[in-house]
């Protein structure tokens, strides 16, 4: 694991280096341009041709003419995670101190992909466990409990967990729940990120281009696996400022990164 700006960073495989390149651009991008960036990243030819392959099998992009790829947007739901987190922000409402609940107690653990799809979907939704088999989150999303429904079974959250809408909580029980999430420390990384970022941003103005392109991609994947996981706790929980600070942060960020990827491309 290395560091950029004092944030931990990991080189990403050819098909994590694939969907970040067609999520920051948003179109569609060659074959021969994503070689290009493989070659930055240290990845071959062979191996990043294997990745479009095995991308374009999943449904995860889409193959155009001439040796085009572009996101599949009706593809699985963890790309259209990654490709959304400019706009997570606006999926949270007006708490009313209910919580959304996921009971798992019964989901075998004996095929471990399906119960990694599990755990993942959870995490990414925000949830945490209250008690062994028993997860919650706020019921702040919009969407509510259908929506919700939807969104983790889209992830790969078992079809034998229970998904509900739990309520008139306990004093003590309610208390620990308003615990589960270590807010200190989700508001210090925020201020971390948010830090290195912007220290980045003015190295990259006198940099190599190839040098600042590499670590533009390298921060912002890393930001953006940050905000993609932040659980949106309403403001009884975590003021909402540091993360709407590092969101826009991001936003600067990624569109002065996409412009050092355009250029070391050399796409118009």
């Amino acid at each position: 694991m290395d560091k950029v700006c004092n944030v931990p960073v990991a080189i990403p495989s050819a098909p994590e280096l694939i969907l970040d390149l067609l999520v920051a651009d948003g179109g569609t991008l060659s074959s021969q341009a994503l070689c290009r960036a493989g070659e930055l990243m240290g990845i071959g030819e062979s191996t990043l041709r294997v990745g479009l392959t095995r991308l374009a099998a999943e449904g995860k992009i889409a193959r155009g003419e001439r040796g085009s790829y572009a996101l599949n947007r009706k593809g699985p739901a963890l790309s259209r995670a990654v490709d959304d987190w400019r706009h997570k922000q606006a999926q949270a409402v007006a708490w009313r101190g209910d919580w959304l609940a996921v009971h798992d107690a019964g989901v075998p653990r004996a095929d471990k992909t399906a119960w990694r799809h599990h755990a993942l979907a959870l995490s990414l939704r925000g949830f945490a466990a209250l008690r062994p088999g028993l997860n919650i989150r706020p019921d702040n999303l919009a969407g509510g409990l259908e929506g919700e429904r939807v969104q983790l079974a889209a992830l790969g959250l078992s079809r034998t967990a229970l998904v509900f809408r739990l309520a008139d909580l306990d004093d003590a029980a309610q208390a620990a729940a308003r615990k589960l999430w270590n807010v200190r420390a989700l508001t210090a990384d925020c201020s971390r990120l948010q830090t290195g970022l912007e220290r980045s941003e003015k190295r990259l103005r006198t940099q190599r281009l190839e040098v600042a392109t590499r670590e533009s991609l390298l921060l912002g994947r890393a930001v953006i696996a940050h905000l993609i996981r932040d659980p949106l706790l309403p403001a009884e929980l975590m003021s909402p400022e540091p993360r709407a600070a590092l969101l826009a942060a991001t936003r600067r960020y990624q569109d002065k990164a996409l412009v050092l990827w355009r250029k070391w491309l050399a796409l118009p």
